[in-house]
């Protein structure tokens, strides 16, 4: 039972900290198109923000509850069937993918720089709506490097045969 709580939190915890940075992307950019969820860069990024997000909430997760975390994260963030994500990392992790690759270290460094430029106190865990505009600036242009960059290059899903 504690480990379905500790799931639902992290899940939680992911989705109200990913969801205002893509509304950010849609603002910017207009719609994200659908063929983006399927993009190794992108599954590899809000996967291993997914994860990073939860585990700082509520501590390590046994495999089983991370990928129900992920699962379930992916599937509120994206509106895609989460079920199938899980599969999609481990085949991209498996088959060395370096988009993949690049997304999930991408992911790091978008919160390295974060915590680097932000006071911890208004880090990514933190209320976006409680930040100063300056820090909101920041935080935006830090995703927008690291997210919306990578929707601007065509996306690797041609010829891609995993696919959802």
């Amino acid at each position: 039972m504690f480990g379905l709580w500790k799931t639902y939190r992290g899940r939680r915890a992911a989705v109200a900290q990913i969801i205002p940075l893509l509304d950010g992307t849609r603002l910017r950019l207009g719609n994200i198109p659908d063929a983006a969820w399927h993009d190794p860069y992108v599954i590899g990024f809000l996967g291993m923000l997914i994860t990073s997000i939860a585990t700082y909430h509520i501590g390590a997760l046994d495999t089983d509850d991370l990928a129900a975390v992920q699962a379930g994260a992916w599937a509120d963030i994206t509106g895609m069937p989460g079920d199938l994500v899980g599969e999609e990392m481990c085949f991209l992790s498996a088959s060395n993918d370096s988009r993949f690759i690049s997304g999930c270290r991408n992911a790091e460094s978008f919160i390295q720089a974060l915590d680097a430029a932000v006071p911890q106190s208004q880090r990514l865990d933190e209320e976006h709506s409680a930040s100063p505009p300056a820090e909101r600036e920041i935080r935006s242009a830090l995703w927008s490097r690291y997210f919306d960059a990578q929707l601007m290059e065509p996306l690797s899903v041609e010829g891609y045969q995993h696919q959802f």
